[in-house]
């Protein structure tokens, strides 16, 4: 592949996974605020980001990939990405282990708050990630491309 080909698709995959990841957080407060308004009360659907796993999972491979072609942010992505799934992971395999998921326990509690801190950690990991997808695509379209290849 040529130079000019691996930056063009580097571009590609930065920009289509920046805008998967998002996608859902968007998604999320749009209807949030739209609920709020109709439901006269404030509701937040704060699980949004991990029922759309599977958009989020795509925008963050697609993202590791792009910082591996253009070799910027590739330590971010790659351990934000981890980071995110062992958050996710651990927080329903806690909920499955302790019987929450299943409702065998009720809804409150120290395992309750531990399950959704998990959650909070996934949320906010993805929206670093998705932050750093802009920084990302600034500098693939910096002026000097010269930038774009610094170790980071």
């Amino acid at each position: 592949m040529n130079p000019k080909q691996k930056s063009v698709l580097t571009k590609i995959f930065a920009i289509a996974g920046t805008l998967l990841l998002w996608a859902p957080i968007l998604f999320m407060f749009v209807t949030a605020i739209i609920g709020s308004i109709l439901g006269k009360a404030l509701l937040f659907d704060y699980l949004m980001l991990a029922e759309l796993f599977p958009i989020v999972a795509l925008g963050l491979v697609l993202l590791v990939l792009a910082s591996l072609l253009c070799k910027t942010f590739r330590k971010w992505f790659g351990w934000g990405s981890v980071a995110a799934l062992v958050a996710l992971t651990s927080g329903q395999i806690f909920a499955s282990v302790s019987g929450l998921a299943s409702g065998a326990l009720a809804e409150n509690g120290a395992v309750f708050g531990v399950v959704i801190a998990a959650i909070v950690v996934y949320n906010l990991i993805v929206v670093a990630l998705a932050i750093l997808g802009i920084l990302l695509i600034r500098r693939l379209f910096a002026k000097q491309p010269e930038q774009v290849l610094v170790e980071d």
